[in-house]
């Protein structure tokens, strides 16, 4: 039996499901006018189960050999994601998300590095600080420990 690409899906959203519900099931649930630390958590992880078997049963009906794996944007989007983590603190939220944005666009034969991709970067950038930091209030630096020693 050749495996499909909806067979290691619906295995993987399953798998992830039930971890994250058995770990979740230790916080008290609560109810739903008076929610616990376990209730949100519980739910999505029920709601992840239903989807990786919903998945599986979709796989049942159509059998597609998995495609070659491309490994270029599972490296370079997994780098993006660590410069990501590593340039918050020193650099700022702003020219995080930036960096993350150009570096996982260059995984598209399509990306090109030319004042589109630039300003599209640079809007997105300027969307998420606005979003994390102005309105939900997340305690990002917008501005680094290394810009601020700069006078910036």
């Amino acid at each position: 039996m050749k495996l499909s690409q909806d067979v290691l899906l619906g295995l993987f959203f399953t798998a992830i499901g039930v971890g994250s519900a058995v770990m979740a099931a230790s916080y008290p649930f609560g109810t739903s006018s008076r929610m616990g630390p376990g209730y949100f958590p519980v739910i999505i992880s029920s709601l992840l189960v239903l989807t990786g078997i919903l998945v599986l049963f979709r796989s049942r009906l159509t059998l597609v050999a998995i495609p070659e794996i491309g490994w270029k944007p599972i490296v370079v989007v997994s780098l993006a994601i660590l410069i990501f983590g590593l340039v918050v603190e020193p650099l700022g939220l702003p020219i995080a998300v930036f960096l993350l944005t150009v570096v996982s666009a260059t995984t598209s034969e399509k990306f090109r590095l030319d004042w589109k991709a630039f300003a599209g970067a640079v809007a997105f950038a300027a969307f998420c600080s606005a979003l994390f930091v102005k309105l939900l209030g997340l305690p990002v630096p917008i501005v680094g420990n290394w810009l601020q020693g700069l006078g910036l």
